[in-house]
């Protein structure tokens, strides 16, 4: 019913649309584990929730993305495109619009999402969402993605995925992510 009411309150028909599109594949996803959308109940800050089962959905343009986990776990997937830098300045911590400042074209881009796609999921795995602010979560490209709020390092692990036209991200507390992208 929430999905429901959610997608009923879309202005813009392909908000509708990728919105019932995202709700199906979750379904579909949770049955073939067994699990039915009404064990589906709503935590602190509104992040549907099941008890024993975690997962997250997101969607943009003609793709929608599903995560299930054993842990708390969002994503977040982008279409590649254009984007302003000024957004970079707005949300992001200065360490990271520093870090964007050493690419020019497609690779300031793609690093763009790569950050904005690792907020989402980090956001959406805790479900606080993007009430919180951006520039207090800050990510640190090495070897490994590590993660930082207000300054302190987190327990939490960084999966990307590139797939088509779109920039896919999963963040999770545990670091067993699946190393392929099932389409369907």
């Amino acid at each position: 019913e929430k999905r429901k009411e959610r997608i009923q309150r879309s202005r813009q028909e392909k908000d509708r649309k990728q919105s019932l599109g995202a709700g199906i594949l979750l379904k579909k996803c949770l049955e073939e584990r067994g699990i039915s959308v009404h064990d589906i109940r709503y935590g602190t800050h509104g992040k549907p929730e099941i008890e024993g089962c975690f997962f997250n959905i997101s969607h943009s343009h003609d793709l929608a993305v599903c995560v299930i986990a054993d842990a708390p776990v969002g994503c977040d997937v982008e279409k590649k495109g254009r984007f302003r830098e000024g957004i970079a300045e707005r949300f992001f911590t200065e360490q990271e619009v520093f870090y964007l400042k050493q690419f020019e074209g497609e690779g300031k881009r793609d690093e763009f999402l790569r950050l904005w796609t690792m907020k989402e999921s980090y956001l959406k795995m805790t479900g606080e969402g993007l009430q919180f602010p951006l520039d207090r979560i800050e990510f640190e490209i090495d070897e490994d993605v590590k993660v930082y709020r207000d300054g302190k390092l987190c327990n939490c692990k960084i999966k990307e995925y590139d797939f088509a036209d779109y920039k896919i991200t999963v963040c999770s507390e545990e670091d067993n992510f699946g190393e392929l992208i099932i389409s369907q």
